[in-house]
């Protein structure tokens, strides 16, 4: 499957995922070098001396444009570092698809050969190759409400789990994902709220308070407490989901402020039940 297929096989999955009713953060794929120079800043890693690499890293952005996750192939290690360390401070602005804000998937090649470094796109890639630790099987699964949903996001978890290769946010996505398809088809919010609590853990690791993405994780394991008669602890996470996915509205835009409205009644409605 070719880049340009992918482009539109993210954004399909995107707008299949704005529909259900436990949002989650879409994915959009561009590899072209227009997105790499539409940053709002951008800096190129420090020239080595000698060093003669050429370091791939594809990485993902946040709904609001910051990296949030970042893999370096080839090259040798103190270049990798080097080009991991230049991509984490590029900053895009929010992406927006339909009026919703979406992730970013994307990639670049750094030729450390010459001075100063040259940065670029990279040559069209499959999206084994654009992610060969996350797949989106479970992505897709869950959006299309496919009947095997729950057997395909346990798969995709244990498979990110025992490759050691994995980034913690590549880990964050398959188990937040893993606790949505519990929730939504296997009526187990226990386990839900377990899965929930491990993507919490790691999402501090990449993730600030302001991120809508935060928010989000939030709101996923407020509807298991919730499910599990847990309204106090419930209402505390929808309160965090609100203060969060508020923070990223006022920088993302777009349909952010009707996430916050519609969070904001489920939070007002424990706060009723505890009263």
């Amino acid at each position: 499957m070719r880049y340009s297929f992918v482009v539109f096989a993210f954004l399909f999955i995107g707008q299949l995922a704005s529909a259900q009713d436990l949002p989650f953060p879409r994915r959009l794929l561009s590899l072209t070098q227009r997105f790499l120079d539409s940053a709002a800043f951008r800096d190129a890693p420090v020239a080595i001396p000698g060093d003669q690499s050429r370091v791939l890293v594809l990485f993902r952005l946040a709904e609001r444009g910051s990296v949030i996750d970042a893999r370096a192939i080839g090259g040798s290690e103190q270049a990798k570092a080097a080009a991991i360390a230049a991509v984490n401070t590029w900053r895009f602005k929010p992406t927006l698809v339909s009026g919703q804000p979406v992730q970013m998937q994307s990639g670049v090649l750094f030729d450390f050969s010459s001075t100063p470094v040259a940065t670029q796109a990279p040559s069209p890639m499959s999206a084994a190759q654009i992610s060969p630790v996350l797949s989106n099987r479970c992505f897709l699964a869950i959006s299309k409400a496919d009947s095997d949903a729950l057997t395909t996001c346990r798969k995709e978890a244990r498979s990110v789990d025992v490759n050691r290769s994995h980034t913690p946010m590549e880990l964050l996505s398959a188990h937040d994902e893993l606790g949505i398809a519990l929730l939504k088809f296997g009526r187990d919010p226990r386990q839900a709220v377990d899965e929930f609590n491990r993507s919490i853990e790691l999402a501090h690791e990449g993730l600030s308070a302001s991120n809508g993405e935060m928010g989000l994780l939030y709101w996923h394991r407020a509807e298991g407490q919730r499910q599990l008669n847990q309204t106090p602890q419930a209402y505390a996470d929808y309160t965090l989901a609100a203060e969060s996915l508020a923070a990223a509205a006022q920088v993302v835009g777009g349909g952010s402020g009707c996430l916050v409205s519609h969070l904001c009644r489920k939070r007002d409605q424990a706060a009723c039940l505890i009263a």
